[in-house]
């Protein structure tokens, strides 16, 4: 049995939760892919996939297993990209990229797609959503995240200062008028994102400091264009992104509330599943991203 085709095998089954996804993602025919998980197994001496008609999940020795796994195949694509750089080669392997949508259509996805034209011997996945990915579970070589990060395993690199601001559509304004202060904010309905932990409690900074008000949600989303959308629309005020509005603003779609408040800045930092290793494709693909990710947000 090669062992590291196998571990490289094991990792793609875990990921793609299939025997025939894996088969085809590694170019492999699916009883190849179940023969070497068997012979894995054998050798390991304890099970590490449960297997079903619809979908293939790792036992709790199996997410052990898998972490540990992916580690060490980090350390040899590091040590091989690391070798054929020194003499006159290019970065090699593969990256997966999980970002926010917002900050992730605005930047990320322009950044990797430059990388990879760098880079062409890399394969480049990006992954586009609003949640908090598990980061081992899925895989994952780096992941952008706002706001303050949990204490946790990941090792993180701040990237810069994310602004927002409240905004309302002009059919609104005209409507139902636009509040001058916090308090009157509260008699507005508000489009929120979902999953907030501060549920309808709004914090905004003004002259005198922080102020915290409770608004009435009429529209929730766990995507930042639906919110964008739905402002636009003219079903509510809400707080968005500034970079992601600018031309909104600029055209009249969108005005602004209540400029003289805002909300606190989130920090955006780039953060890796591990510690333990960090792959060159990584390193490299945040340093081209914290250049962007700067001018972007600064503009």
């Amino acid at each position: 049995m090669d062992r590291l085709a196998a571990l490289q095998t094991f990792v793609r089954v875990v990921e793609l939760g299939s025997l025939s996804a894996a088969a085809r993602d590694l170019g492999l025919s699916q009883p190849a892919v179940s023969q070497q998980m068997a012979a894995l197994e054998k050798h390991l001496g304890t099970r590490l996939l449960h297997r079903t008609t619809r979908r293939v999940t790792a036992t709790a020795a199996g997410e052990d297993y898998y972490r540990q796994a992916k580690n060490i195949l980090a350390l040899v694509d590091a040590s091989e990209a690391g070798l054929k750089t020194n003499v006159g080669g290019g970065l090699k392997g593969s990256l997966r990229v999980q970002a926010p949508t917002g900050l992730g259509r605005h930047v990320v996805a322009g950044v990797a797609i430059d990388f990879q034209s760098r880079h062409p011997d890399v394969r480049v996945e990006v992954l586009l959503d609003d949640r908090i990915a598990d980061l081992v579970g899925e895989g994952v070589d780096v992941a952008i995240r706002l706001g303050p990060l949990a204490p946790s395993m990941l090792v993180a690199k701040r990237l810069g200062t994310l602004d927002r601001m409240l905004v309302a559509s002009p059919i609104y304004a005209q409507k139902h008028g636009l509040p001058e202060t916090p308090e009157s904010l509260a008699t507005h309905p508000h489009v929120r994102f979902s999953w907030l932990a501060n549920g309808d409690d709004i914090t905004l900074l003004g002259k005198s400091g922080p102020v915290t008000v409770r608004v009435p949600t009429c529209f929730a989303a766990n995507n930042t264009f639906v919110l964008i959308q739905a402002i636009e629309a003219g079903i509510g005020i809400g707080g968005v992104q500034r970079p992601l509005v600018r031309e909104a603003v600029a055209r009249g779609s969108l005005v602004p509330v209540m400029p003289n408040f805002r909300y606190p800045p989130l920090e955006v930092h780039a953060v890796y599943p591990s510690a333990a290793y960090i792959p060159e494709t990584a390193r490299a693909f945040v340093a081209l991203l914290e250049d962007a990710t700067q001018i972007a947000l600064e503009r």
